[in-house]
This record gives structure tokens, sequence and C-alpha cells, in this order.
């Protein structure tokens, strides 16, 4: 089962790996202007687009020999639950002359005579706006078929590069792991905590039969025999024994909508020595649970204080202490 997770975690690691490398082949035209761009364009090389959104090269430096403000705003409209809070002017669209055409720039602030920026071809609602009446369309014959959105272009690259970088760390940390523990499934947690009982191929198959054939409870892949406490889990397998519990208490969360309760969720929360473990479930099979467990480590500490929490959060040493004072005494008392 450990291998067998351990795979899974690879396979879903690398698949991951390269659904980003064809993410990135896929946006090529992005990834060279980004590295590249922006390229320098004279007025001939603008002449010779025709459609920017195909073009090879459309993250773009250009200078104006002057610079005209078109009176057309882009407005931004602020709301807090569909009331109206405040307005403010976002960007403004400027003529730049360049050569005998005019290149239209969307800025945020008046742009100086040289601006780099992505060609994106027009809207319909911004064609609207500056190519409207007579003198609108003996503007748009003089414009170039695009224009130039000055910020922004490279907000997409920046991004991804983070999260590249995040990735690769995560891959580093999480898929390197995943792959040495299926190489060596010694390397796996739960083996090596298995180890630690002793026998490892019998405490296997002990645990393999009381899965196979003793399950006296079940949910959301947690499987709770007479002896161990087992999760099974697409990418996950965890085993603990019931002889390692150190405290054990119910967990109730209310559940509600709008701030009316809706109802409630009982969890029980097992931690033993190497990990912890909750049961989900109703009220009666966590109490089930809890009585189990009790029964089962009859040393460990059963219920929730807050005193108890500091106790085991600040002073762990100390709580696993007490416990096993209670598991000699006991011990003591059976002799």
């Amino acid at each position: 089962m450990c291998r067998t997770r351990a795979r899974r975690q690879t396979l879903a690691w690398v698949l991951a790996l390269l659904s980003g490398i064809a993410f990135v082949f896929f946006n090529y035209r992005y990834v060279r202007n980004f590295i590249e761009g922006p390229y320098a364009f004279e007025p001939d090389g603008l002449g010779h687009i025709t459609d920017a959104e195909t073009t090879p090269d459309y993250f773009v430096s250009v200078v104006g020999e002057k610079v005209f403000d078109t009176g057309i705003q882009e407005v931004t409209t602020t709301t807090r639950n569909g009331v109206k809070e405040g307005t403010r002017v976002s960007a403004g669209y400027y003529a730049f002359v360049v050569g005998d055409r005019l290149l239209i720039v969307k800025s945020a602030n008046q742009p100086p005579n040289k601006i780099s920026g992505e060609l994106t071809p027009f809207t319909s609602d911004l064609s609207g706006q500056l190519f409207s009446g007579a003198d609108g369309r003996k503007l748009q014959e003089k414009c170039y078929p695009f224009y130039l959105e000055s910020e922004g272009f490279r907000y997409p690259g920046y991004w991804g590069i983070g999260i590249g970088w995040l990735f690769v760390g995560l891959f580093w940390k999480f898929g390197r792991r995943a792959w040495i523990q299926w190489r060596d499934v010694s390397k796996h947690p739960a083996v090596k905590r298995v180890e630690q009982w002793g026998d490892p191929v019998g405490v296997s198959v002990e645990a393999q039969r009381e899965l196979s054939n003793s399950v006296l409870y079940k949910s959301n892949g947690i499987f709770i025999t007479s002896r161990y406490v087992l999760h099974k889990g697409f990418f996950t397998f965890n085993i603990l024994r019931f002889d390692d519990l150190l405290w054990a208490y119910k967990k109730v969360t209310q559940r509600s909508t709008y701030f009316i309760p809706t109802g409630k969720s009982f969890a029980a929360t097992l931690i033993f020595y190497g990990g912890s473990q909750t049961f989900s479930g109703n009220e009666r099979q966590v109490d089930d649970v809890l009585t189990l467990a009790s029964g089962k480590a009859p040393w460990a500490i059963v219920g929730y204080s807050t005193e108890i929490n500091d106790i085991f959060s600040k002073r762990t040493s100390e709580f696993c202490q007490a416990v096993e004072a209670r598991r000699q005494e006991l011990s003591k008392r059976s002799l």
C-alpha cells in the first residue's frame, strides 16, 4: 500500500510537471515576447502588421513624433452591495503620430514620446467611442488597426514565474520524496514506524488480516480495527496502533447558515506516538470509537480541556511522561 501510494504521488507530480511544460509551450508566443521584448518598431514595421492577435512580435516599443489626447477616458466605478461608492479615471487614450499614421495608446498617465506595451485589437465599444460619426471615420482611416496597451503585459509573466518557482520547490520537496519512497519503500514514514514495532512482515500480515476481516468502524477512508487505525486514501496511506495512543477526545462543530444553527458534526481525534487521526461520523459512532480507544489504551488521556491542550502543545514531553506513568501504574495493578 505504501509503495502504491508513493507511485501514484510520483506519477501525479510528473503529470503536473508535464502539464506546466505544455502550458509554457502553448503560450510560447507570450513567453518569447516576455523574454525578448519589447521590440523596437519603426513606422514601416507597424504598417506591415494586419492582425495584432497573430503577429509574432506584439510587445513593442514605439516613438511618437507628437502625442495628442483624444479625450476618451476609461472610468472605473466602485460599488458595494450594489450601491455606487465612487468613480475614478483609470486610463486615457492618446494618439501617437508614428510616421504618417496614428497609433492609439491606452495609458494611465500622460505618456512620453517613447512608450512600450502590447498591441491589442480594438474592441467594438472602443471603436464606437473613437470612430463614431464622420470625423471618427476619417480618424479611423489614419489609425493603425490596433492600439497599444501600455500597462500590464508582463504581470501574468511575473505571476507565472512566481508560481513556477513555487511549483519547483514543491516538486523538489514532495515529488522527490515520493520518488524515493517508491524506489525504496523502507523510506516511507509508515514503514519506518512499523519497523519500530517489531517484525514488519508479521505486523503487515496482521494488519492486512484485520483490515480484510475485522474492521469495526470506517469513515472517509479511516478504518479502525481491534488493534490499528488505518488511513487509506488515493495518494496517502498511514497506520497507527492503539498501543501508542496518548490522547483521545470528541470534537463537536456547530454548523450555521446566516447565524442560524443548522446542525452539528462530530469527530473523534486520536493522537498517537508518531501521528494522529480524526474519525468523523455521527455522535453514536464517535462515542463508540472513543469507548473502544479507552478500552484498548486505558492509560491514554480521554477528554478535552484547555489545560490538557496547553500541556500537550507546550510541554509535550511532560504530557508523554504522565501517560507512560499511567501505563506503568496500570501494568503493576494487573500483575
